[in-house]
């Protein structure tokens, strides 16, 4: 019984320790402030907008939205060129982008709990940790080590061989 529970935590700790934490990647704040201060100006001018409904507020917005329209799409222009001048031949940096576009991309699917209902889905790696160690404590239950009196009362009796055991020949096995 010890080893068994031994043997389940052992299992739900190398679950747990072998699961890769995975974290998710930050988007790099790389806007320029001039985009920021744009951003807040549009919103500030839809803000305005909602609450009065004017055409003086509406065209102060469309003005702001257009600006910023222009000038998110000039920065991914300026971003892209720069990204595409600095590929170069020589060093095969210009076959990276075709490679990693061609890989596969492996998903990581959620996993239901296998039950009836069925349970709730675990999306986070985390979430599928506790899931499997949760089906690893059912499927591993300690052993019943509780002694059957029937057999016991077997093993105890002590039964004597037959004092005459007969030989035999190969002529009667195949007899």
């Amino acid at each position: 019984m010890l080893a068994t529970d031994n043997f389940i935590s052992v299992l739900q700790h190398a679950a747990q320790e072998a699961t890769p934490t995975r974290n998710p990647q930050r988007p790099t704040n790389n806007i320029p402030s001039e985009i920021k201060r744009l951003v807040a100006a549009k919103r500030k001018a839809r803000s305005t907008w909602q609450r009065t409904h004017t055409p003086d507020s509406r065209r102060i917005f469309n003005q702001a939205s257009n600006k910023f329209k222009s000038a998110l799409h000039e920065m991914r222009n300026a971003s892209f060129t720069t990204y595409v001048s600095n590929l170069k031949r020589d060093d095969n940096s210009i076959w990276k982008p075709i490679k990693n576009k061609k890989k596969p991309q492996t998903s990581l699917p959620p996993i239901s709990k296998y039950s009836i209902p069925p349970g709730p889905w675990a999306k986070s790696d985390k979430e599928k940790a506790v899931l499997f160690a949760e089906h690893l404590s059912e499927v591993f239950s300690p052993y019943n080590n509780d002694r059957d009196s029937d057999v016991e009362r077997d093993l105890t009796t002590h039964t004597q061989p037959p004092e005459n055991l007969q030989a035999f020949t190969l002529r009667g096995i195949k007899n």
